[in-house]
């Protein structure tokens, strides 16, 4: 029985206590706005992924051996052989009445000049939509400002599908 407390106690005292970052992979093809990246084992569907100067992505086709992560950004400034990694947050974007009148890029992020977004909420992109019953009813009409499809298909201002 020492024995094997004595093994035991050399293992815990070789135990390596340093932080490292164990989900991190490298990017193997880059082509069309999107990347396929080896090493990131424990990524999630819709995850986001961080990429080489403060690019980000989301990935989407997850293999037995690599990730297809969609770029959420220039993807001009990645090339194959970058190191990537998980985030451990599914894509959000930021809701609320400060965003009226603002543009923003594919994250939610401004790029109009105008300072920081004044958002408290951030919400999945994907998430489930609310009943049919809590939805307020559609009774304005919408205008695309496009004759074809306003006189082809109506469209109702708050109308989700």
């Amino acid at each position: 029985m020492s024995a094997i407390t004595e093994l035991i106690q050399k293992e815990i005292e070789s135990l390596s206590t340093d932080a490292t970052r164990t989900n991190v992979g490298r990017i193997t093809t880059l082509a069309d706005g999107v990347a396929r990246v080896d090493g990131l084992s424990k990524v999630m569907f819709n995850e986001m992924i961080e990429f080489p100067g403060d690019v980000f992505g989301i990935a989407l086709n997850l293999e037995e051996d690599s990730v297809g992560c969609v770029i959420l950004g220039d993807a001009s400034r990645l090339k194959e052989g970058d190191e990537v990694q998980t985030t451990g947050r599914l894509l959000s974007v930021p809701v609320g009445m400060g965003l009226s009148g603002r543009v923003v890029d594919a994250i939610g992020r401004p790029v109009d000049e105008k300072g920081p977004i004044d958002s408290s909420e951030n919400y999945p992109v994907e998430r489930i939509a609310p009943g049919i019953i809590p939805r307020q009813s559609v009774d304005q009409p919408l205008q695309t400002g496009i004759m074809a499809i306003d006189s082809m298909i109506p469209v109702g201002r708050g109308q989700r599908e």
